[in-house]
């Protein structure tokens, strides 16, 4: 710890004597303090060194929201040595508060964000379509090694012509489908783990629309999802909840009594 207070200036020195400094200003000093290049502290939080720089501007747009926003300035806050809390604080200072709900708000919301699946499911379209392609490079290999034709799908069956339709060999100089990429990337999945510090109640569901909890979390509670393209939740008590999302710690994803509606892909958090 550097001794930083909220406005980037020892945090014993007397309130009227502090220079208000911003967010990006006081990591900035705290980075350079500490010794550390803004290369060097990308390659600690696993976040673009371009984010970085955007963030110690005090640009919080690319980051892509204000939950990513809170999760990477907390991620640089702990690699340079200073206390995230005062920041986080100061951030939410200077954004809309959200009103405290009622308890229909969080079941009414939690209730229409289960019905509003609509339009095609493209999903399900694209998991055919993996199957399909891992199908097709499976019986390419099979017949290269075995050094003949693929089945005729219309074997035994004439043309005009009296000549039976057959399928090309491949050259000798030409390779199986990537198959294996294809099958890597199918079997990336999302994770998340959620840490509870109060009471709040909590909504999961995956990318089908199927439900994998629902019910309240009291202080101690961890619970761990997992799907393989989506994980949704509506969280009743945003402050009380501490997410880690495929390994990387995000922290509460708002305020207290805030309700939110998340959802993660197995590439988040958007860090790199």
């Amino acid at each position: 710890m550097h001794g930083f207070g909220v406005f980037g200036v020892p945090a014993d020195a007397p309130i009227e004597g502090r220079s208000a400094l911003s967010i990006g200003q006081v990591l900035t000093e705290a980075r350079e303090a500490a010794g550390l290049s803004v290369v060097e502290v990308a390659a600690a939080t696993r976040i673009r060194r371009t984010l970085v720089e955007a963030i110690e501007r005090d640009d919080f747009a690319p980051c892509g929201g204000d939950f990513y926003a809170r999760g990477h300035v907390r991620s640089i806050a702990g690699a340079i040595g200073i206390d995230p809390a005062p920041l986080l604080a100061e951030f939410d200072a200077t954004r809309t508060p959200a009103p405290s709900p009622r308890p229909t708000d969080v079941y009414e919301s939690a209730k229409a964000f289960r019905t509003q699946r609509t339009g095609p499911n493209w999903s399900a379209a694209m998991a055919a379509a993996l199957v399909l392609v891992v199908i097709y490079g499976v019986a390419q290999l099979i017949t290269q090694s075995t050094g003949g034709n693929p089945p005729d799908p219309v074997a035994g069956s004439h043309r005009p012509g009296g000549h039976r339709s057959q399928t090309s060999q491949p050259s000798s100089g030409s390779t199986a489908s990537p198959t294996p990429s294809v099958v890597a990337e199918a079997t990336k999945k999302v994770q998340v783990t959620v840490a509870a510090s109060d009471r709040s109640w909590l909504q999961v569901t995956n990318a089908a629309g199927h439900s994998l909890y629902t019910g309240l979390m009291v202080g101690g509670d961890v619970r761990t999802f997992s799907d393989r393209s989506r994980v949704k939740l509506v969280i009743g008590n945003a402050g009380a909840l501490s997410l880690t999302v495929n390994g990387t710690k995000v922290g509460a994803p708002g305020k207290s009594g805030q309700v939110v509606h998340l959802e993660f892909g197995p590439q988040d958090p958007a860090a790199g």
